[in-house]
């Protein structure tokens, strides 16, 4: 995933919240005709917000994982040129010209700057700023330094290297565990579903049927009731998918993407198997 500007995302986040309210516009002006439809059109345009900036936040969340995992593979390489009698900077392009994915890139992007006259400390002081990991910014510091004072540190850097491993190992341990719980959550929220409707198929259904006679009188409307539970799914979704985003990946802005997908889930349970 190449890196995204702060334009162009404020673009997409802006692209996306018109769409949605266009869309949510079209579903106020269709509620009034059909409540049932308008209802599934307004969920929809919360869709429509959230599954772009989600997509966005997962890729980049994807590049930055993938930046942060070769970090220490970079500087172990650094650390191994020095020990061979290369100049820091030398070592530096060495480990530049091997494959570390995304992190490559990013790092010839750096060494290009520095040839047009930039800077190694702009440099790297540019690269943790597009990156905004605090893993990288400790990196970067590091190294910044390193080319300043020069001699032999490759010391300090595989100590560094062997600090930032530990740390990935530590962060992959939490959130494989913490995965367990993002399943939790989805299968709350499979229960609630399945309880909504057999709540409104198999009671409210039949016993509404009833009313108007003897044995019972309702005090609303099949539709009355159906709506309340719709929108009480469509609160729990997007609850429940806040908080499988801060357990899985420490962010809420990392929910985003379980939100949306619980709304779908919504809208196709109600639209298919609610009567």
């Amino acid at each position: 995933m190449p890196y995204v500007k702060r334009r162009e995302r404020y673009v997409l986040y802006g692209a996306a919240v018109a769409s949605g309210l266009l869309v949510g516009f079209v579903g106020y002006i269709v509620s009034t005709v059909n409540l049932r439809l308008g209802d599934y059109i307004m969920v929809m345009a919360m869709i429509i917000v959230l599954f772009p900036i989600a997509t966005l936040d997962y890729l980049e969340f994807r590049w930055k994982n993938a930046i942060e995992g070769r970090m220490s593979d970079i500087l172990y390489d650094i650390a191994e040129g020095q020990l061979t009698g290369m100049s820091f900077i030398r070592a530096l392009q060495n480990a530049a010209s091997k494959d570390y994915g995304a992190a490559s890139r990013e790092l010839r992007r750096v060494l290009a700057q520095v040839k047009l006259g930039m800077s190694l400390e702009d440099g790297f002081k540019g690269f943790a700023e597009r990156v905004d990991s605090k893993l990288v910014k400790k990196v970067s510091v590091v190294i910044s330094e390193t080319s300043r004072f020069g001699g032999d540190v490759s010391k300090v850097i595989r100590s560094l290297a062997d600090y930032i491993r530990s740390i990935r190992l530590i962060n992959e341990e939490r959130r494989s565990t913490m995965r367990m719980y993002v399943g939790v959550t989805y299968i709350a929220f499979g229960v609630l579903v399945v309880t909504i409707i057999v709540l409104l198929n198999q009671f409210f259904m039949p016993i509404i049927g009833l009313s108007g006679t003897v044995i019972f009188r309702a005090q609303a409307g099949y539709e009355e009731y159906r709506r309340i539970f719709f929108y009480l799914t469509v609160i729990q979704a997007i609850s429940s998918g806040l908080v499988a985003g801060k357990m899985g990946e420490g962010t809420i802005s990392a929910g985003l993407k379980h939100v949306a997908i619980m709304l779908f889930l919504t809208l196709l349970v109600f639209a298919v198997l609610v009567i």
